[in-house]
């Protein structure tokens, strides 16, 4: 599994891992808030932030949404995470790194690909057991990117593992793991 802060560079990892059939590991660190006082955390009205289900799975689909006729790179998806993570996540998840345009980035973009994204459940792994400020949430990503002329890529599937806390707004994600 990716254990991941740096949000940006996730995506590209995981998108180039899926491409390759690999998995790689990394353990970057997030990036300090340039403001002493932290942003008002973004809200997806359609999310309802009591139900930390809710929150992993919203989150799960935003990383995989990728669109290349809107998305300068797979990095983007990443920022669009914003709405469900803590202020220090959050915070990465803005920040705009240089556009990585993978090979794989570069073939959806020639078949004008987006991805359909599925959600499922996840009957894997045991989780820590849940408290009433932590709990832990597993989802299962189905993606696959669609071409606008019919043109289809390889189906990949991830789990998606969240560690939500109880914030004064209601669930966030604090950690995750895509694997």
């Amino acid at each position: 599994m990716i254990l991941t802060r740096r949000l940006p560079f996730l995506l590209a990892i995981a998108l180039t891992a899926g491409f390759l059939g690999a998995c790689s590991a990394t353990r970057p660190q997030p990036r300090p808030q340039a403001s002493a006082t932290p942003a008002p955390l973004a809200v997806d009205p359609s999310v309802d932030y009591r139900d930390p289900s809710a929150v992993c799975e919203a989150f799960a689909i935003a990383a995989h949404r990728i669109d290349t006729a809107v998305d300068q790179g797979p990095a983007d998806a990443y920022q669009r995470t914003a709405a469900y993570l803590d202020a220090t996540l959050a915070a990465a998840a803005t920040v705009r790194d240089s556009v990585r345009q993978t090979p794989q980035w570069q073939e959806w973009a020639l078949h004008g690909a987006s991805t359909d994204v599925q959600i499922g459940p996840y009957a894997g792994d045991a989780l820590p057991p849940d408290t009433a400020e932590q709990q832990h949430r597993t989802v299962l990503i189905t993606s696959q990117p669609v071409g606008r002329e019919g043109w289809r890529g390889p189906l990949e599937r991830h789990t998606v593992v969240c560690t939500l806390r109880l914030t004064t707004v209601g669930w966030r994600i604090s950690d995750y793991e895509i694997g």
